[in-house]
């Protein structure tokens, strides 16, 4: 398993362009992949689960990636969290 926290730094927080841009690109691979904050915990391949958890500007969640492809998962879904200006 990988997993690594990271803080939203986008002024829209998790919003509905980051969200699907992350889920696209989840959806890509077989592994396990959740986002985790506070107590909740979304599955990376559901756009209802990610938008649910509503993390804000500032606020910190954690990246989960467990599976055969797990490493090339992580790494892909942090350059799409980057390149959208989340992270």
């Amino acid at each position: 398993m990988i997993k690594q926290a990271f803080s939203i730094s986008s002024p829209s927080g998790l919003g509905s362009r980051a969200a699907a841009a992350l889920v696209r690109e989840a959806n890509q691979f077989h592994c396990d992949m959740e986002l985790a904050y506070q107590d909740e915990v979304a599955d990376l391949k559901s756009i209802m689960n990610v938008m649910a958890l509503v993390i804000r500007q500032g606020e910190s969640f954690e990246l989960r990636c467990e599976g055969e492809d797990e490493d090339q998962a992580f790494h892909a879904l942090v350059h799409t969290m980057t390149k959208t200006s989340l992270i």
